[in-house]
C-alpha cells in the first residue's frame, strides 16, 4: 500500500498524518512518535518496527479477516505538538495506540488517550509517572527510569570500580528523571557525585558544562540524555581531555550513538530496551529487521523498532484478535496479559498500574556496535 499525508493544523501545533487507506472494516493502530525534529532516529525506529509487525499480521490473514491499517502521526519530537498529534489519533479514530516517544512529549500526550478511553502501550519514554494508578488507559514495555538508572548506579560502581562520578543530564522531564534516581541510587551505595551540570536538548556547544566536569577529575561520567546531544558531548568531553568512561540509560541505546561519536563512545556500557544476542529468536527478528530496511532512506535501528514490534505482535495483535476492537474489554485485555518475548528472560507482566515487568538489559560500546555487556 502507498503511504499518503494528510497535513492538519489544529491551532498554532501542526502534525502529519501518514495513513494507510483503510476500508470501513480495517482495524486502525496509531503510532505517535517524532518522525522530524531532534527526536527523528528514535521515530523512524518506531515506525519500522510497526511496519514489519503490520506486514507480517496483514499477510497471515489479519484479525480475524480484517485488515490493520497504520495511521502514523508526526509530533515533531515536540510536546505541544504530541498533544495535537494524538488528538488526530482520537478523532481519526484509532482503535488503539502503540508508540510514543520521549517522557515529555508521552506526559503531555497521554492525557489526552486518558479522557477519550483509547488504549495506549508506549515504547518508547521511561519517566516514572507516565505509569501510575491514576492512568487506566495508558501501558508501558520499556523500563522505566527507576530501574535503569538504579541498574547502571550499581554497575558504575560494583562492576566498574567507579569512585569519582560526574554527572551531565538534559534539562527535559527524561533527563531530570534519570539524574534524580541515579543520586539517590549512588547515595545509597555511599557515593556523592563529584560533578553535576545540565543542558537543553538543543544544545550543541558543551564547552562551559565540560570544563566544570574536567576539573572535578572524574573517572565515570554519567550521561542522560538523547541524540544527537549525547554523541555530542561524548566527542567534545574527549577533545577537552577528559578521559572518564561513559554510562548511562536507554537515551544513549541508538546506532546514532556510533555514527556521530565512532570513536568516543567506545567503551560505553548502559541500560537498553533490546538486545538481538540474548537468545536465538531475537537475533533471527533482528536479521530480519535488517534485511528488511537496509534498502530504505533511513537505516534499520533495532532498539525501539524491536519494542515496537514486539508490542503490536505479541501484546495488541492477540488481544485484538480476543477482545475484538471494544476499547475496555481491549484494555482489560492489555492489562492482564502475560507472556514471553524475544530478547526478554524470563515471563513479562503488566504490574497494576500497566507497567511490564522484565529483567533489564546492560550493553557496552565496543567496535563500533552494541555488545552484551561481559564485564565482571
Amino acid at each position: 500500500m502507498k503511504i499518503g499525508k494528510l497535513v492538519g493544523t489544529i491551532g498554532a501545533a501542526a502534525c502529519v498524518v501518514m495513513a494507510m487507506p483503510a476500508l470501513a472494516q480495517d482495524i486502525k493502530l496509531g503510532v505517535v512518535a517524532g518522525m522530524s525534529g531532534p527526536g527523528t532516529s528514535y521515530g523512524i525506529g518506531i515506525r519500522q518496527g510497526a511496519e514489519m509487525a503490520v506486514k507480517e499480521i496483514n499477510a497471515a490473514g489479519g484479525i480475524k479477516g480484517r485488515k490493520i491499517a497504520l495511521v502514523v502521526a508526526d509530533d515533531a519530537s515536540n510536546p505541544a505538538q504530541s498533544v495535537t498529534a494524538m488528538q488526530r489519533l482520537v478523532n481519526e479514530p484509532v482503535d488503539l495506540v502503540v508508540g510514543g516517544w520521549g517522557s515529555s512529549q508521552v506526559l503531555a500526550n497521554m492525557d489526552v488517550a486518558e479522557r477519550a478511553g483509547l488504549p495506549y502501550i508506549v515504547v518508547g519514554a521511561t519517566n516514572p509517572k507516565i505509569t501510575t494508578d491514576k492512568n487506566k488507559w495508558t501501558f508501558r514495555v520499556i523500563f522505566t527510569d527507576s530501574v535503569q538508572a538504579e541498574q547502571i548506579a550499581d554497575a558504575a560502581v560494583k562492576r566498574l570500580g567507579m569512585k569519582r562520578i560526574a554527572v551531565i543530564h538534559d534539562a527535559n522531564d527524561y533527563g531530570v528523571g534519570n539524574r534524580d534516581i541515579f543520586l539517590a541510587s549512588l547515595k545509597k551505595i555511599g557515593i556523592e557525585p563529584v560533578a553535576m551540570v545540565s543542558y537543553q536538548s538543543a544544545d550543541k556547544d558543551f564547552t562551559a558544562q565540560l570544563s566544570r566536569i574536567r576539573e572535578a577529575n572524574p573517572d565515570g561520567l554519567a550521561i542522560f540524555g538523547t541524540i544527537p546531544a549525547a554523541p555530542a558531548i561524548m566527542n567534545q568531553a574527549r577533545d577537552l581531555g577528559i578521559k572518564a568512561r561513559f554510562i548511562g540509560t536507554g537515551g544513549l541505546a541508538n546506532e546514532n550513538l556510533m555514527t556521530l561519536s565512532p570513536k568516543a563512545s567506545e567503551g560505553t556500557v548502559l541500560t537498553t530496551y533490546f538486545h538481538e544476542d540474548v537468545d536465538a529468536q531475537a537475533r533471527a527478528w533482528a536479521d530480519r529487521y535488517v534485511k528488511e530496511f537496509s534498502g530504505s532512506a533511513q537505516p534499520p535501528r533495532p532498539v525501539l523498532a524491536a519494542w515496537e514490534y514486539r508490542a503490536i505482535k505479541f501484546i495488541a495483535a492477540p488481544c485484538l484478535e480476543s477482545s475484538g476492537t471494544d476499547k475496555e474489554k481491549l484494555r482489560q485485555c492489555i492489562s492482564r496479559w502475560k507472556g514471553k518475548l524475544f530478547s526478554v528472560p524470563g515471563e513479562a507482566y503488566f504490574d497494576k498500574t500497566g507497567q511490564l515487568i522484565q529483567q533489564s538489559v546492560l550493553v557496552e560500546v565496543g567496535n563500533g556496535a552494541f555488545q552484551a555487556f561481559k564485564g565482571k
